[in-house]
């Protein structure tokens, strides 16, 4: 198919030399197909030539007959030089674009000037390309250039807008980031044509309304945005439970609260458990330990939050134990056995557990602070008493506390 859609109908220079002779000699005509060699070409206009132009829509078809093969529709405006008189409804005209021949309708033509060469090779020549804007509907790369050597400059997030500023080059188009001027060359299979941004897309984000600097821990899977709005073009990365953020600054939308958890990276604040400094303080180094679910494990400094942790805690049947405690004892690598707090090990809710990590007692019957590898549940009931955290959380707790460090256990 060519640039203006026409599919190629042509006909032998032999069947035709007459017909050109009127115009180019130096133009060359392709044989048609043998399926739609059905006789010979129509006889050639007599007299100088004849040229129209379509006002009408039509498409160029391989014959004058009513079920002719249509190769696809004409331009609007675009000129064709008629090569014999009107046959039935159509005529027999050359198209100097895509150097092919073929039938349109006569009703939707008029005749023109004779176009100059310069006119027609204006016709032939590429169009100039003209920017457009794209928007990433799968995360890209932005490479350095559209050869296989390029180096991977940075990711692009999905749903995000460019301006593609340069033609197709091996498979990639030189794309301008509107909102950081950035550069990069991007697979066009990973682009969609939209319109231009909004407004909104330009903005800079808003304030905040309160300075925050808490550790906090996100609930669920959920994205993070460049602004503090659910618009997919303003998605960052994808966060997922019990990930650590730091909230910095607090927004209230209106129509919800915002937390911001980087420069300018923005989630929905019931996404995030954050510590709320609990009725009881304590001097020096402490750990706070909320059972309201998501369960949030606090240290403290004072009264100021230094790292939370999601943590899995007792079940209905076995209750973490409330109210204020200290660290007892402390065991770096344990088996933890159920015959030890008479439960034999093949009950239901027996259980024997080797290299169990990081273990703080704060009660003489067992609960305590531990690594916990057999669930991830985190923020949740789960456990026999004792509040359970992944590896990193434990072995920070471990570090941060001592014996002898109060621990507040409440809800």
């Amino acid at each position: 198919m060519s640039r203006l859609g026409l599919g190629r109908f042509g006909v032998s220079l032999l069947a035709v030399s007459v017909a050109l002779a009127l115009a180019w000699t130096t133009i060359g005509v392709d044989a048609p197909p043998p399926a739609l060699a059905q006789g010979p070409a129509p006889a050639p206009t007599a007299g100088p030539p004849v040229w129209v132009a379509t006002h009408s829509p039509t498409d160029v078809w391989s014959g004058p007959e009513s079920d002719a093969i249509s190769f696809g529709p004409a331009r609007i405006g675009f000129p064709f030089r008629v090569l014999a008189p009107q046959e039935r409804s159509r005529l027999f005209v050359y198209n100097p674009l895509s150097d092919s021949v073929g039938w349109i309708d006569a009703l939707a033509v008029g005749p023109i000037p004779t176009p100059t060469v310069e006119q027609l090779a204006a016709l032939l020549a590429p169009p100039p390309f003209e920017t457009w804007w794209a928007m990433t509907h799968t995360p890209a790369i932005a490479w350095s250039a559209p050869g296989p050597d390029a180096v991977a400059w940075t990711r692009i997030p999905q749903w995000r807008y460019l301006q593609v500023i340069a033609p197709d080059e091996s498979g990639r188009v030189l794309t301008l980031d509107p909102r950081n001027d950035g550069y990069g060359y991007i697979d066009i299979l990973a682009l969609g044509a939209v319109g231009a941004p909004p407004a909104e897309y330009f903005a800079a984000p808003p304030p905040d309304d309160e300075t925050l600097d808490l550790p906090g821990r996100v609930i669920g899977t959920v994205d993070s945005f460049d602004r503090p709005s659910r618009e997919n073009y303003f998605a960052l990365d994808r966060l997922f439970h019990a990930d650590p953020v730091t909230v910095q600054g607090v927004l209230d939308r209106g129509e919800g609260t915002w937390y911001r958890v980087g420069e300018s990276s923005y989630m929905p604040a019931d996404s995030v458990r954050v510590p709320r400094l609990p009725e009881r303080t304590f001097p020096g180094r402490w750990v706070d330990a909320n059972l309201s679910e998501p369960v949030l494990v606090t240290a403290y400094e004072g009264e100021r939050p230094v790292y939370s942790a999601l943590a899995v805690k007792g079940t209905v049947a076995f209750q973490t134990p409330t109210g204020v405690f200290r660290i007892l004892r402390r065991v770096a690598n344990e088996t933890m056995d159920s015959a030890t707090i008479g439960i034999p090990r093949t009950a239901p809710t027996g259980y024997y557990l080797r290299d169990v990590l990081y273990t703080q007692y704060f009660t003489g019957d067992g609960a305590a602070l531990h690594y916990n590898y057999w669930r991830s549940n985190w923020g949740y009931a789960g456990s026999h008493g004792c509040m359970g955290m992944n590896l990193d959380d434990s072995r920070f707790f471990w570090d941060f506390a001592n014996v002898g460090t109060p621990i507040y256990v409440h809800f």
